[in-house]
């Protein structure tokens, strides 16, 4: 399923996208030739409908593609078709026809997504709006492996994480899309919903949370902000970076980590057309350690506005969007927030402030009767110092050279600040998979956190064979907590 919540001022959360064909400049001579291929369903039999969100966010997405200054050949669209394994195999064959070895095939979805009794299978609803299929993920492999060249498949639904064995409750080296010829990235763990919202007030507005971040990161009008260097060239590891910081409902999943594969590029210096009302959101500290701290942020405001600010609480392992703390900016005095660099602070409403768990952050526009979010980024507060009880469960061993990746759980009850790093034999450390990070809800059966390795040190080069460990430093307040998992063989 995906979920969907409504919420004040009306506001609603899931997942979707959908495109439209549009041939595009065609690729410099001994250049790789890109083509995309984006399929979307929103008219739904057993599941809520999520009209107008895929057109909209298909829309978006469709014109940041086309700003890629590789250029694309060709652009096809599949909006509410019931595919199934034959009929996606057709139409993956078709869109991506006369692809070479050297050429660029994304693929990109967005849907319902349903999960196997065992959490272990993504499942993709298709739907017409008269007839509905399920579309397995090892058909979707199917449709794709024999495409030659690099795939680059983007899955924008609940549950997605497990197309790539991620977000699991059991550590997985592999999966079906392992090896050198796929790029994936998902908007949600294996056991995790992820959002759209919709106004509600029967207009065409909405879309998806992560289609958000995905089209502000790679666009002119979001600054390119998935960039990280501003070299005019977007990998996968920045895109996947990006999505982590500027959508917290869900955690987006990747794979391979680390991956300097070319999503999009992009001339520098660019011109911006218009941007983005919000752009550049900063918060001072994603962790709020003491009752009564105040949360600080920070955003360029691009055109005058009226703002609202809301926290959303989880509870229980979901998130409370009906019942949102929620601040109106009173701008100049009449509710119009001008333009320019603003800097926001604000407190816990009184009564939670003894709260210790995870918390949203979203910056909301609003117009008369309607309203729509301009962003959604993950906090905590960490005001309990109690023990997280942590502890590693690792893979017994990996072999990077075919393409797999270690895998770590760290389980740990509530929210934590942590560092994670691997270390060998002689006690040193060869990299660092997380450095003073906030850890995020991955609807775990026991809370934690997934960890991924790719088998390379800090600087890029493969570890040598041997027997490695992952030691995990967590912080909740003030307190410090270590663990160190047990031995795990890098083949």
């Amino acid at each position: 399923m995906r979920a969907i919540i409504q919420r004040r001022f009306a506001i609603l959360m899931a997942v979707v996208i959908l495109f439209s064909y549009v041939p595009v400049k065609a690729s410099e001579l001994a250049a790789p030739t890109l083509r995309a291929l984006l399929v979307a369903c929103d008219d739904f039999l057993s599941q809520p409908d999520t009209t107008p969100s895929s057109y909209n966010n298909v829309s978006a997405l469709r014109r940041a593609l086309l700003y890629d200054t590789r250029g694309y050949s060709r652009v096809r669209v599949s909006l509410n078709e019931a595919l199934d394994k034959d009929s996606f195999a057709a139409l993956a064959k078709s869109a991506f026809m006369g692809a070479g070895e050297l050429d660029i095939s994304l693929f990109y979805l967005s849907t319902h997504g349903l999960q196997s009794e065992d959490g272990t299978d993504f499942i993709a609803l298709m739907s017409d709006g008269e007839r509905e299929s399920l579309l397995h993920i090892k058909e979707i492999h199917e449709g794709l492996k024999t495409i030659p060249g690099i795939k680059v498949i983007i899955l924008d639904a609940c549950f997605s994480g497990a197309a790539i064995n991620k977000g699991t409750d059991i550590p997985l080296v592999s999966s079906i899309f392992t090896g050198p010829d796929f790029k994936v990235i998902t908007s949600a763990g294996a056991l995790e919903p992820s959002f759209l919202w919709t106004d509600g007030a029967g207009t065409v507005q909405g879309g998806s949370f992560f289609a958000h971040a995905l089209t502000e990161g790679i666009s002119a009008q979001g600054l390119y902000a998935a960039d990280g260097n501003q070299d005019g060239l977007i990998t996968l590891s920045e895109l996947y970076t990006h999505q982590l910081q500027a959508y917290g409902a869900s955690t987006p999943q990747v794979y391979p980590q680390q991956d300097d594969f070319v999503v999009f590029a992009y001339r520098t210096p660019y011109l911006t057309p218009k941007s983005r009302l919000v752009t550049r959101l900063l918060l001072e500290s994603a962790i709020i350690r003491e009752a009564g701290e105040p949360i600080h942020f920070s955003y360029t405001l691009n055109r005058e506005s009226r703002l609202a600010y809301q926290l959303v609480y989880m509870d229980q392992g979901e998130w409370q969007f009906q019942n949102p703390q929620s601040i109106a900016d009173t701008g100049r005095g009449d509710g119009v927030v001008l333009p320019g660099r603003k800097e926001v602070s604000f407190e816990i409403a009184e009564g939670m402030q003894n709260l210790s768990g995870y918390l949203l952050l979203m910056l909301i526009t609003v117009f008369e009767d309607r309203s729509r979010p301009l962003a959604c980024v993950l906090t905590s507060v960490q005001t309990q110092e109690s023990d997280p009880m942590l502890r590693v469960h690792s893979v017994p061993g990996f072999t990077p050279g075919m393409g797999e990746e270690a895998a770590f759980i760290v389980r740990h009850t509530g929210a934590v600040e942590y560092t994670a790093r691997i270390i060998n034999g002689e006690d040193k450390t060869v990299t660092y998979l997380q450095l003073n990070q906030l850890s995020r809800p991955l609807h775990l059966k026991d809370e934690g956190s997934c960890l991924y390795w790719d088998g390379k040190t800090s600087a890029g080069a493969f570890a040598p064979t041997g027997r490695y460990r992952l030691k995990v430093t967590a912080y909740v307040g003030s307190q410090k907590y270590e663990t160190t998992g047990d031995w795990f063989n890098l083949y």
